[in-house]
């Protein structure tokens, strides 16, 4: 796939970047529209020292997963990806998670590329 890679502080077009795998639990979205915040310029200035994929606002449509009926939907997302499973995720505060991911900014690809 397509895709806009950050790497040691620059930012270039990867037009053979891996598709992501989809984890149990989780849904494949095409990219229809992705937008740059400041968060995103901060990134490249090393913020998190994220290496990857960047952009985390986003609108797209479910190409794979989700069940029954979710296969063609527009969906966004929330971005931080919660274990589920820790104290905060039981309490219904997964934003907290420890263990959790952020969807173009710590520990996941994101939203620059054509699937997400």
């Amino acid at each position: 796939m397509r895709a806009l890679e950050l790497r040691d502080g620059v930012i270039g077009f990867n037009p053979e970047a891996a598709r992501p795998a989809r984890a149990a639990g989780e849904v494949l979205i095409r990219v229809r529209f992705a937008g740059i915040c400041a968060t995103d310029l901060e990134l490249r200035k090393g913020y998190m020292g994220f290496e990857g994929i960047p952009g985390h606002e986003f609108v797209g449509v479910i190409v794979e997963g989700g069940g029954e009926g979710w296969v063609g939907r527009r969906a966004v997302s929330e971005i931080n990806c919660a274990c589920r499973s820790c104290a905060y995720c039981r309490r219904g505060l997964p934003e907290h998670c420890p263990y959790r991911s952020v969807i173009g900014i710590d520990g996941r690809d994101g939203a620059f590329a054509e699937y997400v």
